[in-house]
């Protein structure tokens, strides 16, 4: 989500913004946004299984930017086959014994346990990140109307309205945020659960690889985020928040892109612009577009003569 640095900038700038991002949301909730971006993200993550037949859902300068990501910010996960490595995969699926899968495959317990680290890590940056970063714009007000709107915005209309209706019928007394917090704990605890369960295979399996798995886990948890809960790889990602726009707003990009004519660089940046007004984004003008677009191949057409109807 965008940092939203508001030093030294006009008021009227980030409501323009924030109005923006609204209309944003609701046309398209952020749960809708970032499904397609998490599955994504994760089939790359995992070194893009059956690529051949991998169906794409997000437009390819996506695909450029989780890479970037990847080798920064995810620097430390390592895709399952260079965790698990298969001598005879039938006997691995069979085996009742540590013994039997000794045999069957070989585990690099310091990977997997990275692993596990990041995704425990993983799960409080984005819990946090989301909820914070929607009340810094100004969009959610502590008032049951700005809250409400806020779920709407996150998790859009429909789930909200059916989820509205659960909490009528089966838990009449239980407020919506209570319910949200409930699924967010009972998430929260079966990624922590994953690290002792893999503790007791890894101290059956042998000494070594007990020592291995936990020196992963502290590897993946601190090679993910600082003691602060800054990214460690964001630092060498200059443009963070701007990708991080360019990501959630794929649906406008790609209808930019499938328009008749298609819509120019020019009308994506007029799009973006009070983003940057806001210093929400950290491009400043349409020359740095033209440069970025080129670097994550987002092939919307450059400036060029006016389209004239034949």
């Amino acid at each position: 989500m965008m940092s939203l640095n508001y030093s030294q900038v006009d008021e009227t700038l980030i409501d323009k913004a924030r109005e923006k991002i609204r209309k944003m949301f609701f046309s398209k909730c952020f749960m809708e946004r970032w499904d397609p971006i998490q599955r994504e993200t994760n089939w790359t993550l995992t070194g893009r299984p059956n690529e051949k037949h991998h169906r794409k859902i997000l437009p390819e300068y996506c695909y450029n930017i989780i890479d970037l990501q990847r080798r920064t910010t995810y620097k430390a996960f390592s895709p399952l086959s260079e965790v698990i490595k298969f001598k005879n995969k039938k006997r691995a699926r069979k085996a009742k014994s540590v013994a039997e899968a000794k045999k069957a495959m070989t585990i690099d317990f310091e990977k997997l346990g990275a692993v596990f680290g990041m995704g425990d890590r993983c799960q409080i940056f984005f819990e946090n990140e989301i909820e914070q970063k929607l009340r810094q714009t100004g969009l959610l007000k502590p008032k049951r109307k700005q809250e409400f709107e806020l779920y709407q915005m996150i998790f859009g209309k429909e789930w909200l309205d059916k989820k509205l209706a659960e909490i009528q019928a089966g838990a009449p007394k239980k407020s919506l945020e209570e319910i949200l917090e409930e699924k967010a704990s009972a998430q929260r605890a079966k990624i922590k659960q994953a690290v002792p369960v893999w503790h007791e295979r890894a101290r059956e399996w042998s000494p070594e690889a007990l020592t291995h798995f936990h020196a992963g886990v502290a590897k993946g948890s601190e090679g993910f985020l600082g003691h602060s809960n800054e990214l460690k790889g964001e630092k060498k990602i200059k443009l963070r928040d701007t990708y991080d726009t360019l990501l959630l707003a794929w649906p406008e990009i790609k209808e930019m892109m499938g328009a008749k004519p298609q819509k120019t660089r020019i009308h994506l940046w007029e799009w973006l612009r009070p983003f940057s007004h806001a210093r929400w984004i950290e491009i400043e003008d349409l020359e740095q577009l033209n440069r970025l677009c080129n670097e994550i191949k987002l092939r919307l057409k450059k400036p060029g003569a006016p389209f004239k109807v034949k």
